[in-house]
């Protein structure tokens, strides 16, 4: 399965720095002040959280949403223990005929041993957006989350909105994905036609972790520094020190697409073109003096243009899906800290079916890499490109009267011969009081988004209580 399936081809996750030895590199800003603002975000969110948490359980009215404890470990990172602490809102209503406004957020907290302690928080907007609609045609503008792609969990052509890799793996792609600033139009030329615009003005790059982000697991960046380069007797610098870059808000760092759908019998059919910016940053080192007291290496993230197309009918019992993505502009990483132009394709298929109380699904997923010219690879050899084909099903199951339910997710990429499976178990313990418990396991080791996680085995428990 290639980065892009998750929303981060050419991206972070191909960081030429995920090798678990000691790490010699520091973050630089524009400013002091950045970073003092920054800070200050992080204790207003701590102390917000404890404001917001007092009223909740006792309103009675008002918006939903829900209150959540949620326990993690993650064994083979330095046995990382998390407690995170979440307060969701949401609410929606009509003031006008043709009017909808919908707004979510958030509160959470964290205390961890990632080892070191760590405390913070976090105030997040999930949802702020205004419905219009008259006839034929609807408007949205606001903060929001769009789902392109039809297959399960792994989508080639989702690309409107970067993911939180942090929950992609503890709960799925649909908590995963993060809001952007957008306008969204829609068009229903007839009953069985949809043409669907995209304008997304402001970059909005993926995360590893939503949370303290450079001390997450999670985080691949942050693990390791590169290799420190020489020039004859003279050794390179012994410390690295990464500078940020992200596009502009410009006119010309605009980012949007289009959408058509048609409608025949049971079946739909898709055609997608987008245009924006790789949502995990690559690595690079620009033209500078060697040796220096500090190597400094940038973060960009390169456009990309995605031509696809999606599927699916319904047969019976069984639902059938296929979903096309061909990139022909994108950037992958190169292990010698440099942005490789190239070009990827990617096709799944599959198929599911509900029965009773069971719901079952699997997907095959076929993905291509070419470079415009040679990518180091990890191990110092070039490579032009690379194929995987990876094989995912899930499985989902309720017992007694609903009350209990389990969930299994599995992928394995049959190239690099990497496997991750997820088993998630909810009981009801009473209205509106749930406990989850959850397995991820990884095994194998690799270059795709999978193997790079190997060492990321975790297991939680979350007490989550609606209202």
């Amino acid at each position: 399965m290639s980065p892009r399936s998750v929303n981060a081809a050419g991206s972070g996750f191909n960081s030429p720095w995920q090798d678990p030895v000691a790490s010699a590199f520091r973050r630089t800003c524009d400013g002091c002040l950045q970073e003092r603002l920054r800070e200050f975000r992080r204790r207003f969110a701590c102390v917000a959280i404890f404001v917001v948490l007092a009223p909740a359980g006792a309103a009675a009215q008002g918006p939903t949403g829900h209150v959540a404890v949620f326990l993690d470990y993650v064994p083979n990172r330095d046995d990382t223990v998390e407690l995170r602490s979440r307060v969701f809102l949401e609410e929606s209503f009509e003031p006008a005929a043709n009017v909808r406004v919908r707004a979510s957020g958030f509160a959470e907290g964290l205390l961890a041993r990632r080892p070191e302690r760590v405390t913070t928080g976090i105030l997040r907007v999930q949802d702020a957006s205004v419905e219009w609609r008259r006839g034929p045609l609807d408007l949205t503008a606001g903060f929001a989350r769009v789902v392109w792609g039809t297959l399960d969990e792994v989508q080639p052509t989702d690309v409107v909105n970067p993911l939180d890799v942090s929950r992609f793996f503890f709960e799925g792609r649909n908590e995963a994905r993060l809001p952007v600033a957008l306008v969204r139009g829609r068009w229903y030329p007839s009953a069985s036609m949809t043409v669907e615009g995209i304008y997304v003005p402001v970059f909005r790059r993926g995360r590893f972790d939503q949370l303290d982000e450079p001390t997450s697991p999670f985080n691949l960046a942050e693990l390791a520094a590169p290799a420190v380069p020489c020039a004859g007797e003279a050794c390179g610098p012994t410390e690295v020190a990464i500078v940020e870059r992200e596009p502009a808000v410009t006119l010309r760092n605009a980012q949007g697409g289009a959408r058509v759908t048609v409608t025949a019998g049971r079946a739909d059919l898709s055609v997608i073109v987008y245009r924006g910016f790789e949502p995990f940053a690559l690595y690079r080192l620009p033209p500078q003096a060697v040796p220096a007291p500090v190597l400094e290496v940038e973060t960009t993230h390169p456009r990309f243009t995605l031509i696809g197309a999606d599927f699916e009918t319904v047969r019976g019992p069984w639902a059938m899906r296929a979903e096309v993505a061909a990139t022909p502009e994108g950037a992958f990483q190169s292990f010698d800290v440099t942005a490789v132009p190239g070009r990827s394709f990617e096709a799944g298929a599959g198929i599911d079916r509900r029965a009773g109380a069971y719901t079952i699904s699997g997907t095959v997923l076929f993905q291509r890499e070419s470079y415009d010219e040679p990518l180091v690879r990890a191990d110092g050899t070039n490579d032009d490109g690379r194929q995987d084909v990876s094989f995912i099903g899930s499985a989902d199951r309720t017992f007694a009267r609903e009350r209990f339910r389990l969930r299994t997710f599995g992928l394995y990429n049959a190239t690099e011969r990497t496997t991750f499976l997820r088993v998630i178990a909810t009981t009801s313990l009473r209205d509106n009081l749930t406990l989850e418990a959850s397995v991820g396991w990884f095994a194998g080791t690799g270059e795709g988004f999978v193997g790079r996680y190997s060492r990321n085995d975790f297991g939680y428990l979350r007490l989550r209580h609606d209202f």
